[in-house]
């Protein structure tokens, strides 16, 4: 009676962990009959197991912790949100406000505004690839400080710059050389901040956002892309709104100023957002580790191929020594002057910019990089080239803006609608639907050049250039996804690199072929040619969806009725 009293007394769920003890010692002798021996020994389940049932009811515990992990990481996104808006808010206004900038400077003619896009781009395609490559060999939060610093520091004194070419006009006596020097600092400035800007944007939107989606709820990386995309596209509606109003309410030579001033106040508070999500997440400050252990077994690799290489070049020197003499001399010297090319080339293949392309190359989604990359080179886009040729076709400017607007919008809503079609789709398949539907509506595009009457034809230039943003961007967000989760993390800076640096190539393309096609009656040639670097987007993407899945559709499930499934 004593012992049942006894047993009686104890809670029910330290029985029942003392007889799951007791079965697992039987079931497996030789192992520790303790509690301690038992969570060393047995496999982690019946640790958690046993765990659960000491504490009983009261796992509540656990859920409560669970939340309140939940609440710290939507607090970290959220600043990450935050920084991210401030650093576009800024970028989109100095974007828009440069070449209206440059128009006042010289007001009758578009050279100024054609020299800054020119270098910029330049820029960035030329030394994308070195800034990639910084950016992976820079720890995580220097090259925060660094690209801050520099991108806000460069566009202050660009700013400044362009209130000195306001107050001097460049016609005055002795004031030409003045003129051009000031013009040379906006540009040189600002292609410092292009670079800064895009050495932000790999460190921000290809490294950090997939470490801070890690371990969390399926479905993150494709929430907080939508999200910073949505900024993104936001500011870029925005933003020139706020500059015509500063410009046409204020004064135009007070703009670059309170542009300036933005740009001092905001890097403060995003360094602050970002180094709060920096110390309150662990992985972001494992990269350096991760980066040299990469480096360590590169290394090793190398010495030992080196090695193996120069054992074997050694026994073939001693075994043609032990035969004739001097054939053995016209040997070597033929092996000294191969292992010389070959040293060439080794050491041309470790240059920076030619080690970053290899690197792209040997991605698992190089296809899809290319895909997005091929986009850039068009002229159906709102861009100056079609804004141009559509004011030359009487179209009234409210209308341009309005047709900016909307497709501004078409953007917005592609953001709500990814991760929608992303959880049913996947990745893959949803970029795969998304470029072919962009294709299709920019099919309109081409209809409007075999139109005689001007007005139907700018109309539907205007609809299915407008249109098409949707595909566009859901497109957009899906290779960034793939990249982001097929590549490497000490490769992601370079990788990104190169990705800007082909889209910003084929941007300085489309600026080539303006250049070459001038007259606008000829612009449906353009037209033509942007359509067919479209489909040529959609094909080398449906080839890296067969090379991945095996098939581009389920044409057994396309033939089948839908009943047939079921059965």
């Amino acid at each position: 009676m004593e012992i049942e009293s006894a047993h009686s007394s104890r809670p029910m769920a330290k029985v029942a962990a003392e007889e799951m003890e007791s079965e697992i010692e039987r079931l497996l002798p030789g192992r520790h009959s303790d509690v301690g021996g038992i969570e060393q020994e047995m496999p982690r389940r019946f640790a958690l197991s046993h765990d659960f049932a000491e504490v009983g009811g009261k796992s509540h515990f656990r859920v409560e912790a669970r939340d309140g992990e939940m609440e710290n990481w939507s607090r970290l996104v959220h600043c990450l949100y935050w920084s991210h808006f401030l650093s576009r808010w800024g970028d989109r206004m100095w974007e828009f406000a440069v070449g209206l900038f440059m128009i006042q400077v010289w007001p009758n003619s578009l050279l100024l505004v054609a020299i800054y896009g020119l270098v910029e781009t330049a820029s960035v395609a030329t030394l994308g690839v070195l800034v990639g490559n910084l950016v992976d060999k820079c720890p995580r939060l220097r090259m925060v400080q660094f690209s801050l610093g520099i991108q806000n520091g460069s566009v202050v004194a660009a700013g400044l710059a362009v209130v000195m070419l306001l107050l001097h006009p460049w016609a005055t006596p002795g004031g030409f050389s003045v003129f051009v020097m000031l013009v040379v600092i906006v540009n040189v400035f600002g292609a410092i901040s292009a670079l800064a800007g895009m050495a932000m944007d790999v460190v921000v939107e290809r490294d950090w956002v997939v470490l801070i989606a890690e371990k969390q709820a399926p479905g993150s990386l494709t929430k907080i892309n939508s999200v910073m995309r949505r900024i993104d596209l936001s500011c870029k509606l925005l933003a020139p709104i706020v500059v015509g109003f500063m410009m046409s309410s204020v004064s135009v030579l007070a703009s670059p100023v309170l542009i300036a001033v933005w740009n001092i106040i905001s890097v403060g508070i995003e360094y602050w957002l970002l180094h709060h999500v920096y110390v309150s997440m662990p992985a972001l400050q494992q990269k350096s580790t991760a980066h040299q252990a990469y480096q360590a077994s590169s290394q090793f690799a190398e010495s030992n191929a080196e090695e193996v290489e120069l054992s074997v070049f050694e026994r073939d020197n001693m075994s043609q020594m032990e035969g004739h003499e001097e054939v053995s001399l016209l040997k070597n010297t033929g092996q000294q002057t191969t292992s010389r090319q070959s040293t060439f080339l080794n050491k041309l293949k470790k240059l920076p910019v030619i080690e970053g392309w290899v690197t792209y190359m040997h991605q698992e989604a190089v296809l899809a990089g290319l895909a997005l990359a091929v986009l850039y080179f068009t002229v159906l886009s709102f861009g100056s080239l079609m804004s141009a040729f559509l004011s030359w076709r009487g179209i009234p400017p409210y209308v341009l803006g309005l047709a900016r607007g909307v497709a501004a919008m078409m953007g917005i809503l592609a953001t709500f609608i990814f991760p929608i079609v992303h959880a049913r789709l996947q990745t893959v398949r949803t970029g795969n639907w998304s470029i072919w539907i962009q294709w299709s509506l920019l099919s309109v595009c081409v209809v409007s050049v075999w139109i005689h009457n001007s007005k139907v034809a700018s109309l539907l230039l205007i609809s299915g250039v407008a249109a098409s943003r949707l595909g566009l961007w859901l497109f957009d967000l899906s290779v960034t996804q793939l990249m982001q989760e097929s590549v490497p993390v000490a490769e992601r800076g370079v990788v990104g690199g190169v990705q800007r640096s082909l889209q910003s190539l084929m941007d300085m393309l489309t600026y080539a072929v303006g250049m070459v096609i001038v007259r606008p009656q000829d612009f449906g040639i353009t037209i033509c040619m942007s359509y067919g670097a479209v489909l040529t987007s959609a094909l080398l993407y449906s080839m890296h969806v067969y090379r991945v899945r095996g098939h581009l559709f389920h044409f057994d499930r396309l033939l089948r009725p839908r009943w047939i499934h079921n059965t």
